[in-house]
């Protein structure tokens, strides 16, 4: 049996990570310790498998896209596909093709190792919502084109973009603010898993917090069933809030349903605000205001960097792209 890349590492006393670089010429590795690998590698007999070696061609022209594609993720997750609109539009412009694969999150670490070891695809971007802290030290450890979107819930070093959630917080609780409104709920989903609204909510205390003041927060609400049956309470209260805002189009629509039920008016009785243009805001009656992310930005700028990092594999990025908008309708 020939050597491997794994005995190579074990000979030398370095990382994997370090013998394919030093293989593959990286500018990152000192010509010391790129001669001292190659003559391990001649002695041992190394031979790179066809993967390795169509790797360091860039020969294969494909990105995959990696996510929990289950039935119903369109309704769930109606950002996926205009990241994978983002993403597939900017490596078409390139010469590129993307390949979507269907990835839960409780296999992924081994199912995303297999790929990265198969001959599919040059590198790999993969959505936030697969990602565990054992896929993370995979993608760490694999000397291999990788890109999250989405920022992980915990420290790492691996590659990743997201939108500052943060900042779309600040930007809704000084809109509202200004209009004059106080007395404000927030709808979200789950209190450990939707980080998402988790962030958002930090946004919005750090600018309430200047004001010394507090916002209502409602957690769990998770659909649009949730939603109507959470405003329904809150319409029952001696004081009403001046104002409900929703992390998302779903909850939004299930608090226009309550509130027209009640047949009060939006938004002389109550205001309501949502996050994420799409896909109801502008359909809604009255018409939403939101603050908008361009999820198809994100998707051509997370292309963009994955392309980079093929040509330098050492590129690393853990940053934020594009700039939430506000947009203002009828509702507020």
């Amino acid at each position: 049996m020939s050597a491997t890349i794994y005995d190579l590492a074990k000979a030398a006393g370095v990382s994997i990570s370090t013998v394919s670089k030093a293989l593959s010429d990286s500018y990152s590795i000192s010509e010391k310790t790129k001669e001292r690998i190659r003559e391990i590698a001649e002695s041992m007999g190394y031979q790179p498998n066809a993967r390795a070696r169509s790797f360091a061609r860039r020969k294969n022209g494909i990105i995959l896209f990696a996510a929990d594609l289950s039935k119903g993720v369109g309704f769930e997750n109606p950002h996926m596909f205009e990241i994978v609109t983002g993403v597939d539009r900017y490596l078409e412009e390139k010469g590129y093709s993307l390949i979507l694969k269907h990835v839960s999150k409780d296999t992924a670490p081994e199912a995303i190792k297999e790929l990265m070891h198969s001959e599919e695809a040059d590198g790999i971007i993969l959505h936030a919502g697969i990602l565990t802290k054992q896929l993370a030290f995979v993608l760490g450890k694999e000397a291999y084109p990788h890109l999250v979107i989405g920022k992980p819930d915990f420290t790492t070093t691996i590659s990743w973009i997201d939108v500052s959630h943060e900042s779309a917080g600040q930007i809704a609780a000084n809109y509202l603010l200004d209009k004059g409104y106080r007395r404000i709920i927030f709808l979200m989903g789950d209190e450990k898993e939707d980080q998402i609204s988790l962030r958002r909510l930090d946004g919005i205390n750090m600018v309430f917090e200047e004001e010394e003041l507090q916002i209502e927060t409602i957690t769990n609400v998770t659909s649009y069933g949730e939603s109507r049956v959470v405003t329904e309470e809150i319409l029952k209260r001696k004081n009403i809030p001046e104002v409900i805002l929703c992390t998302n189009n779903y909850l939004a629509l299930g608090c226009i349903q309550s509130i027209h039920a009640k047949r009060l008016d939006i938004p002389s009785d109550i205001a309501l605000m949502t996050f994420d243009n799409y896909p109801f805001s502008m359909l809604a009656e009255p018409t939403l205001t939101a603050i908008e992310v361009d999820m198809y930005e994100m998707g051509a700028q997370a292309a963009r960097f994955m392309l980079q990092k093929i040509k330098k594999p050492n590129l690393q990025t853990q940053s934020f792209c594009t700039t939430p908008v506000l947009l203002e309708r009828d509702s507020t």
